[in-house]
């Protein structure tokens, strides 16, 4: 789920990826829990989390700690680098939009308590 756009300098043809369509999955304390936006592939995944966060009016959510997380991959992008490097994300399903100062799951199973006789 990319957008291109070709480029033709004398005779070599670029094809240059300018967007992801990605399906962002939100931490349960957000309003929402999956958006899918068009991304300017371009961005750094800062950039990118800060773009995310103001197009769907969260930025008075963030805390500093956000960043994207690939579940199929288990791996958190890197801060700096830019969304284009990554391949895989064209076919991902979804990407999680999360705190990395925070423990466990994005959306952590109930907790089992005792039974009491």
């Amino acid at each position: 789920s990319e957008t291109t756009q070709i480029y033709k300098n004398n005779h070599n043809t670029h094809l240059v990826m300018t967007a992801l369509v990605l399906r962002i999955k939100f931490p349960v304390t957000y309003p929402l829990i999956y958006k899918t936006l068009r991304v300017d592939a371009n961005y750094t995944t800062t950039e990118a989390v800060k773009f995310i966060a103001e197009t769907v009016n969260v930025s008075p959510l963030l805390t500093g700690g956000e960043g994207l997380f690939v579940p199929e991959e288990k791996r958190w992008l890197d801060d700096n680098t830019a969304l284009s490097e990554y391949d895989s994300l064209q076919d991902v399903e979804v990407i999680e939009f999360r705190n990395r100062n925070e423990d466990g799951p994005p959306n952590p199973p109930p907790k089992k308590c005792c039974i009491i006789l």
